[in-house]
């Protein structure tokens, strides 16, 4: 049965409402894309390169130039191609389509970047049409149309752009996969989630989180539900292979998603960030303390403006990626385990600075000074951030009345929850709970709607629909 609520179901699938939701649709959709590529022409036109943006853009020109996936830092200070798995690859990829066909500026990749914002929006309104119907999935659309949560991540050259999109599709998947037991829904829910372990690497473990309580809770033969387990499993690490075994055969150490984790635990784990301004938070310090520029080049790199400061560590070390990330590890375990009294406290201040209840004030200012987010759109994002809030648990709470299940959300601030525990408390991290929020911000407005439409003895007599009839 469809997750299509009582209210919407006798209209859903005609033909004409599924003209009106397509007209509805293509109207949000054109302006999620005014807003993006708004924001992009009047803020981001001539934005600096300073980060992540850095290795996006270039690691993609190098694609579309045949030098594979390779260490943009050292490449653009030095010339030295070095392989390089710092991230997953998918988001370069992708911008490396548009550097294959001359569209290679900065401009142009948060222009493209622009496209898969509003692909975005387009699932996340289908993922809300199939909890409540064709009003939440407009309503859920318009709401991450204008969200800034997500359209400032389609400015800024990161892969949050192309992750939102496919966390939107893994959710549809999950709904898909509850309602039609089918096979074929189970392959393709665990080939989202490889895409989106391909694009950020915490997302492999959705592979639990949701398919724990579909073999827990979903009725019907207990062989059959481990079964279309296994098969998500299977089919995302089926995705996940070829990147897997490029990593194991071109690094010293081990690698399976990516090497940046290390350097995230050592740039998390110092003094600095387990007390006092930075606490929860990150702090360079954690990285460069004890780590002076050593060579002509290093000092170079360190006072350039045209290559991230920051680049000077990996040049002239002889270490490749995963020994470099290995040894970072390491650095950041070891500080772990010498302030095991403090981890908690800090592991606390991290998911309450990501869900925004501790120092909130500062964690805007954060966002605005370190991530570069802009000032009004990042307090914008944040008061918005907070209205959708109560819209969602008043969401939750009606599904579950409804017998719908909630695990496929829940299962995203799971995540969202263990990342940043181990990682460090950064609002874009939060990015995949933005995804549900603005989802179930659609779906509360519309049962409020019907609530309102119908009358009383219609309220109090109406059907509660299942998912298991």
């Amino acid at each position: 049965m469809s997750t299509v609520t009582a209210e919407a179901a006798p209209v859903a699938h005609s033909p004409a409402h599924r003209r009106r939701f397509g007209w509805g649709m293509a109207g949000i959709a054109t302006i999620a894309l005014g807003v993006r590529v708004t924001w992009v022409l009047v803020a981001r036109r001539n934005f600096s390169l300073h980060g992540d943006d850095f290795f996006y853009h270039w690691q993609a020109n190098a694609l579309a130039d045949g030098k594979g996936f390779l260490n943009p830092f050292v490449w653009q200070a030095v010339g030295t191609l070095k392989p390089s798995a710092a991230h997953p690859p998918l988001y370069s990829l992708y911008l490396s389509v548009f550097s294959w066909f001359g569209l290679d500026t900065p401009l142009d990749h948060r222009l493209a970047s622009c496209l898969l914002g509003v692909a975005a929006v387009v699932a996340i309104g289908f993922v809300a049409r199939r909890i409540a119907g064709d009003l939440a999935g407009l309503l859920a659309a318009a709401l991450a149309a204008v969200y800034p949560q997500l359209w400032i991540n389609d400015g800024m050259l990161i892969s949050e752009s192309l992750y939102v999109l496919f966390i939107a599709l893994t959710l549809l998947w999950a709904y898909r996969v509850w309602d039609s037991d089918q096979w074929v829904d189970a392959v393709v829910l665990g080939t989202m989630i490889g895409l989106s372990s391909l694009t950020r690497p915490e997302a492999v473990i959705l592979v639990p989180l949701l398919g724990i309580p579909y073999l827990c809770a979903r009725r019907g033969r207990a062989a059959r539900r481990f079964g279309m387990v296994l098969v998500v499993g299977a089919a995302c690490l089926a995705v996940i292979l070829p990147w897997w075994v490029r990593n194991l055969t071109t690094f010293e150490d081990p690698t399976f998603l990516a090497t940046g984790n290390g350097v995230v635990l050592k740039a998390a784990n110092c003094d600095g960030t387990y007390s006092g301004q930075f606490l929860g938070y990150w702090d360079i310090n954690c990285i460069i303390d004890g780590l002076p520029p050593n060579t002509p080049d290093q000092e170079r790199i360190f006072k350039s403006t045209e290559v991230p400061g920051l680049a000077y560590l990996q040049v002239d070390d002889p270490r490749d990626d995963s020994q470099f990330d290995t040894d970072a590890r390491s650095d950041g375990a070891s500080y772990m385990g010498d302030h095991l009294s403090r981890v908690p406290v800090v592991a606390a201040a991290r998911v309450g600075r990501v869900f925004g209840v501790f120092r909130p004030e500062q964690d805007v200012n954060f966002d605005i000074f370190f991530e570069r987010r802009g000032h009004w759109p990042s307090w914008a994002g944040a008061w918005m951030y907070y209205a959708l809030l109560p819209l969602a648990a008043y969401a939750l709470v009606m599904m579950r009345k409804r017998r719908i299940p909630i695990s496929p959300p829940i299962a995203m601030f799971a995540m969202v929850t263990i990342t940043v525990a181990i990682a460090m408390g950064i609002t874009r991290y939060r990015v995949s709970v933005d995804v549900v929020l603005v989802v179930l911000g659609g779906v509360a407005i519309s049962y409020f709607v019907h609530q309102i439409r119908r009358p009383a003895t219609a309220r109090s007599e109406a059907p509660t629909p299942s998912l298991e009839t």
